[in-house]
């Protein structure tokens, strides 16, 4: 299903549906999480911090990427 989004004046087809564009952004966010908690985690003194922060968005990642590919119809790509 395609939505039309209004950006000012002109009129544009999304390839994706709001919804699907959403779970797409927020395990973006999610990613982008886990990597800069590795990377804080390599610090003295919040480094358990880091860590418990980052297996908490691993868990919210593996649920959006599941919400991702139902809603993709239940396609599944290989790991990159």
């Amino acid at each position: 299903m395609q939505q039309t989004r209004q950006t000012d004046s002109t009129a544009s087809r999304s390839p994706v549906d709001d919804a699907t564009y959403d779970l797409l952004q927020a395990l973006t966010s999610k990613l982008e999480a886990i990597e800069a908690y590795q990377m804080y985690a390599e610090d003295e003194g919040v480094r358990d911090l880091f860590e418990r922060l980052g297996r908490e968005e691993q868990q919210h990642a593996e649920q959006l990427l599941t919400a991702l590919r139902q809603r993709l119809g239940g396609r599944s790509g290989g790991s990159a």
